[in-house]
């Protein structure tokens, strides 16, 4: 019984050990069309926010609309039809990170969407330093019904993940600056 618990927790262990941050190091990124990506603040449960990318990839329908500046109200055209093949949707971790100075943060930070006075930001925080400084990627520039863009701050992007030389599904929210939008 010791044996296959000492097995065990050794298979268990390697698994783990593959999972780890060092292998996010194996990943890289590749830029993407701005115009073809876009953050959304999508609001649930009264004033709450949950963040959703949407990316345009076939030109067959499109997937949204803009209208408006500050804020800007998005228009999910992709609701109405089947978006399989011509839309991208990504709604968790699993399909969006920070990565920032060439370093996926993955590992380190939650993105979330929330409410600063009459604004909506997008801010990463650390998941186990509660007293980290968030890093502030973008904001609504207001607040309006139904679904709001969040406009990147100047020195984010949107890139494509990558391992080895083929390009993923995964999005960043990209800085090249290490510095970009922590906020004191």
């Amino acid at each position: 019984m010791k044996r296959s618990m000492a097995t065990l927790a050794t298979v268990v262990l390697a698994t783990l050990s593959t999972l780890s941050p060092a292998s996010s190091a194996n990943f890289g990124q590749k830029e993407v069309d701005q115009n073809k990506f876009i953050a959304v603040a999508s609001p649930y449960g009264g004033d709450k926010y949950q963040l959703f990318i949407y990316e345009q990839i076939s030109d067959k329908q499109e997937c949204w609309r803009e209208n408006g500046t500050t804020p800007t109200q998005v228009d999910l055209l992709l609701l109405n039809f089947d978006f399989t093949g011509i839309c991208g949707r990504m709604s968790d971790s699993n399909g969006y990170s920070i990565r920032q100075a060439s370093r996926d943060l993955g590992w380190e930070y939650d993105l979330a969407i929330v409410k600063r006075g009459d604004e909506l930001v997008l801010e990463g925080t650390h998941f186990r330093d509660r007293n980290a400084s968030p890093i502030e990627i973008g904001r609504s520039y207001g607040i309006t019904d139904g679904f709001i863009k969040i406009h990147l701050n100047p020195e984010w992007r949107l890139t494509k993940r990558t391992y080895a030389d083929k390009t993923l599904g995964h999005v960043y929210f990209t800085s090249d600056d290490l510095t970009a939008s922590i906020n004191p």
